[in-house]
């Protein structure tokens, strides 16, 4: 009996070690890709800084996407960047880096009972939030350089970074309205069955 409670036990253990390995397979993947699209990012960054003067625009799709170096103090829509550098930067970096770190905590601690589409959300916003922490904190300033425009009106010019966040944003979406109408069948369930 000795002998065979002891063979369980190191089935379990092997098995427990087995799940372990999956589970840090699994994260080294993800932050692996959330590292390559980080990397995309910053050399486009550097890469536009580099060798497109700013405010040139280059047309990439005539009336609807060009190619305009800006740097852009705020947030969203140039959003804070009139306030004063000792105030603006510390602010921007300090509320940019708590969600970073509260986005991997959450990723790390809960991606066991994420759905898909809430991971995969992630997946995009961390790495995208982390680009443009980088050059706040580096520059004081993002770098932006994709414009999207129809004939004169100007929508706003963005970054991957800024990209890869709206993609993450549409996982999000994507998790709340399958969640929404999971709810909705499960009440229609109720309601017929009562």
């Amino acid at each position: 009996d000795v002998e065979r409670s002891r063979g369980l036990g190191d089935v379990y253990k092997r098995q427990d070690l087995r799940r372990l390995m999956n589970r840090f397979s699994g994260m080294l993947q993800a932050f692996v890709g959330m590292l390559v699209l980080l990397a995309l990012d910053q050399f486009s960054k550097i890469w536009v800084r580099e060798t497109i003067p700013l405010y040139e625009m280059t047309p990439l799709v005539p009336n609807f996407l060009d190619l305009t170096h800006v740097q852009n103090r705020g947030v969203s829509f140039s959003f804070l960047a009139d306030l004063e550098d000792p105030i603006r930067i510390p602010l921007l970096v300090g509320v940019s880096l708590v969600a970073v770190v509260g986005m991997i905590y959450y990723l790390i601690r809960y991606r066991e009972t994420l759905d898909l589409y809430t991971r995969l959300g992630l997946l995009f916003i961390i790495p995208g939030a982390v680009g443009n922490l980088i050059d706040r904190a580096w520059f004081g300033q993002v770098t932006d350089f994709i414009h999207f425009r129809w004939y004169d009106f100007s929508f706003f010019i963005n970054n991957i970074a800024d990209c890869l966040i709206s993609i993450g944003v549409v996982g999000f979406f994507i998790t709340l309205i399958r969640e929404r109408k999971q709810k909705q069948l499960q009440e229609s369930d109720t309601s017929v069955s009562s």
